[in-house]
């Protein structure tokens, strides 16, 4: 119990100083800041243009929409795939791996404790502000129910890992091609169109949205941002929420997998 209460100890201390290290970008979070109410106002125009225009019935009635977009720009640098850059794959490429291949840690749950610290961080420069500004200007609607407000942050944190969870097993390719870029593209793309960062997968066709529900990336955004909307309720929150826990562990043993593999043929350049 003891080794265990110290090794927590040791993440949580990663997962501080990660933190810390982005409280010194203030300005550089402002800058982020404006640009997610920039393109916050932009989602928000067309979906108003495309509500004005249109004449069927939807699932989501515009000021839930309106929610849902204020909740993906608020919470969006949460997440490693889109807060950060490839901070793994830079130091594979650098050689500063082995810096952390030398230390008594975990190379993945070091990943995870700085991605848990760069959240918090987040949380609170960044989408608490932005979320408050968007209710503000635009009218979202609350949960009705103080579970709605507990299941919307377990499927939250659970997000938070499960981007972390993908971003290492992408970004572990480095071991092999050292320049990700292409990989890290290719993913991006695919993972921001089924996550439903920029369409809810409640609007999509049904055809469509039934590929997403059979992939892991709705659990990204989709799942947690319809927890707080009401969409999901009673039994289907927690089937979503472990469909969450599920696909987070399949990507946890997948990128333990590769970096194992990774470690066995690594060399340092110069070393």
């Amino acid at each position: 119990m003891k080794t265990f209460y110290r090794t927590l100890l040791v993440y949580l201390a990663f997962a501080r100083t990660s933190f810390q290290k982005r409280m010194q970008y203030r300005v550089a979070n402002l800058a982020g800041l404006t640009t997610n109410f920039f393109f916050l106002l932009v989602h928000i125009f067309v979906y108003t243009a495309f509500y004005a225009a249109s004449r069927e019935p939807q699932p989501l009635n515009l000021t839930e929409v309106r929610t849902y977009i204020v909740l993906c720009q608020a919470f969006i640098m949460l997440m490693p795939l889109w807060g950060g850059r490839s901070e793994i794959a830079d130091t594979v490429k650098d050689g500063s791996v082995a810096l952390q291949l030398v230390k008594p840690v975990d190379f993945q749950a070091y990943w995870l404790a700085d991605a848990l610290g760069k959240a918090f961080y987040y949380l609170l420069m960044r989408s608490l502000p932005a979320y408050w500004l968007g209710k503000l200007l635009f009218g979202t609607v609350l949960p009705q129910q103080l579970g709605t407000y507990f299941a919307f942050a377990v499927s939250m944190l659970i997000a938070i890992y499960l981007s972390t969870a993908i971003t290492i097993t992408t970004r572990s390719i480095a071991f092999w091609t050292l320049d990700v870029t292409g990989v890290n593209y290719i993913a991006h793309t695919v993972i921001t169109f089924f996550s439903g960062l920029f369409v809810p997968i409640a609007l999509w066709p049904e055809w469509l949205a039934d590929i997403a529900r059979w992939l892991p990336f709705e659990g990204l955004i989709d799942i947690p941002f319809s927890i707080y909307l009401g969409t999901l309720t009673g039994v289907d929150i927690w089937q979503a929420i472990g469909k969450q826990v599920m696909w987070t562990l399949v990507f946890i043993g997948l990128g333990r997998g590769i970096i194992t593999r990774g470690f066995s043929r690594l060399v340092i350049q110069g070393g």
